[in-house]
């Protein structure tokens, strides 16, 4: 006989379920309101947990199915025969569906009238173990969460069993259920303890009347943002963390034992200054002089330790932050003589760009990828033109992309000589991305490459490129145009290398 353990808060749908599998010889574990239900509808081969397992519930209903029966009877591999010899030796019968719907916390936890007691003892301990034991044994026991999910599982059973495209799906709502639920307890928990409180909670959000804090990633390793040691000034804000991270993503890019001192300004998540140079005051001097305008008031990060003549050029001028690997005594020093100043010395800098999540909080859900740390293979560039890019050239293109990168979609860069001297971002058009870039680096543009974060699909971005004196442009390629494109560079002397991948950033 076949066992399916039926225990949920939602009991939509629960009677017709059980009935379901009753008629397909299921024998039906249940516990609580869900056994009084089951029986209250006549559901003959009922059975409550206690009298399965043989031990009581217990502690007001916390001790209900946390047993090795339980766990044992949802997790041994059917097919493995040493599995099989401890069951037996220890009379462990198989269960093979468990349908488990957690206590509904988040009810809970937004009612106000329900006291900090309530809300712990809504936390589900029991129902998250079973239904993630059976994700992990999907291919033997059916993890079941989502009522709508059991007319389904009644017409495969119909049909023969459960499919394992079936199963796999079950499972994979399950780990989903089970991390929104648990991100849940964390933020209710993060809220109630003054400890977190204290370090998480920002003043406010990007505008004043919203609200907003920070929640640390206990995994998060490499380079950190949150956990970075403050050396000096006030807390950072929600803006701060934002310019900062855009900031550190770009410094990272310069993160390499081979790769030059590198400096960049950030203003409203956007570079208004980059730069690489034969030191990192250099590579600061420069970078500042391309947009002095623009830099008052912004997030400055270094790839290397910041020296005492960094710091003089720093405290120059107003700046909200700034990040760096370390800080030299005699800098850091200086630094401090502007009390709000924030001074964060990152952690693990010289690990580099690390895999990362992004994640974006839309209405109803939230959307997760990968962080884009990919840079393509420069030194195997494909080179679809006639003409060909000077080693110099090579060099200002990959500063550049690496500098698109963090420019907000569209996005064009305008490099010379490891100076960003020109950007346009955050366009509807492309033309006029590069229209603004081509403004900003005036009579510069003559000789110097652009970065685009995504391909041209007609020639006229760069015809006006060329035109401006551009020598050289990178983009990925791949559009419907390119032969056209590429025609118009070379009749314009502009050489082009294909990096085959895109950088949006929205």
């Amino acid at each position: 006989m076949k066992t399916a353990l039926l225990s949920v808060s939602d009991k939509t749908g629960i009677v017709e379920f059980a009935q379901g599998l009753e008629r397909h010889g299921f024998r039906i574990l249940s516990t609580g309101g869900t056994f009084r239900a089951l029986k209250e509808a006549g559901v003959g081969s009922l059975m409550e947990v206690a009298d399965f397992t043989g031990f009581p519930e217990g502690l007001e209903g916390r001790i209900k199915t946390l047993t090795p029966e339980i766990f044992g009877g949802i997790l041994n591999l059917r097919n493995n025969a040493e599995h099989q010899a401890f069951c037996t030796e220890n009379k462990i019968e198989n269960i093979d569906v468990v349908c488990v719907n957690l206590y509904p916390f988040k009810a809970t936890y937004e009612d106000m009238a329900k006291t900090f007691e309530d809300k712990v003892e809504n936390i589900d301990i029991g129902g998250p173990s079973m239904i993630r034991a059976a994700a992990k044994n999907y291919e033997f026991c059916a993890p079941v969460v989502d009522p709508s999910d059991y007319p389904k599982l009644i017409t495969e059973l119909d049909a023969g069993d459960i499919s394992l495209t079936t199963r796999k799906e079950l499972a994979t709502k399950v780990f989903e259920m089970t991390a929104h639920y648990d991100l849940l307890i964390a933020k209710f928990w993060t809220e109630t303890t003054k400890d977190s409180e204290e370090k998480g909670q920002l003043r406010y959000g990007e505008n004043p009347h919203q609200g907003a804090a920070t929640l640390v990633d206990p995994f998060a390793n490499g380079p950190l943002l949150v956990g970075a040691k403050q050396l000096n000034g006030k807390p950072l804000s929600y803006n701060n963390f934002g310019d900062s991270s855009g900031a550190l993503e770009l410094a990272l890019s310069f993160a390499g034992e081979s790769d030059p001192a590198f400096a960049t300004i950030i203003k409203h998540a956007t570079p208004c200054g980059a730069a690489i140079g034969d030191s990192i005051s250099e590579a600061f001097k420069k970078a500042y002089e391309a947009d002095p305008l623009s830099a008052f008031g912004g997030v400055i990060a270094l790839n290397r330790t910041c020296d005492k003549a960094t710091a003089e050029l720093i405290v120059g001028f107003f700046n909200e932050i700034v990040m760096a690997p370390a800080f030299d005594a005699d800098a850091l020093e200086v630094l401090k003589t502007k009390k709000n100043l924030r001074v964060l010395e990152i952690p693990n800098f010289t690990a580099g760009q690390t895999r990362d999540l992004v994640l974006k909080r839309v209405r109803g859900g939230t959307l997760a990828q990968e962080a884009d740390i990919e840079l393509p293979d420069f030194a195997n560039l494909e080179i679809p033109t006639d003409t060909k890019p000077t080693d110099g050239q090579m060099q200002d293109m990959m500063a550049a992309w690496k500098m698109v990168k963090i420019v907000k979609s569209n996005a064009i860069v305008v490099v010379k000589d490891g100076v960003m001297i020109g950007k346009g971002g955050g366009q509807t058009s492309r033309v006029e991305a590069m229209e603004i870039a081509l403004a900003h680096a005036g009579e510069n543009a003559k000789g110097a490459v652009i970065a685009s974060d995504a391909f041209f699909p007609f020639p006229d971005s760069v015809e006006a490129a060329g035109a401006a004196g551009i020598s050289a442009i990178i983009q990925p390629g791949g559009s419907k145009g390119d032969a056209d494109v590429f025609a118009k560079c070379d009749e314009m002397g502009v050489a082009t290398v294909l990096t085959k991948m895109r950088a949006f950033l929205h």
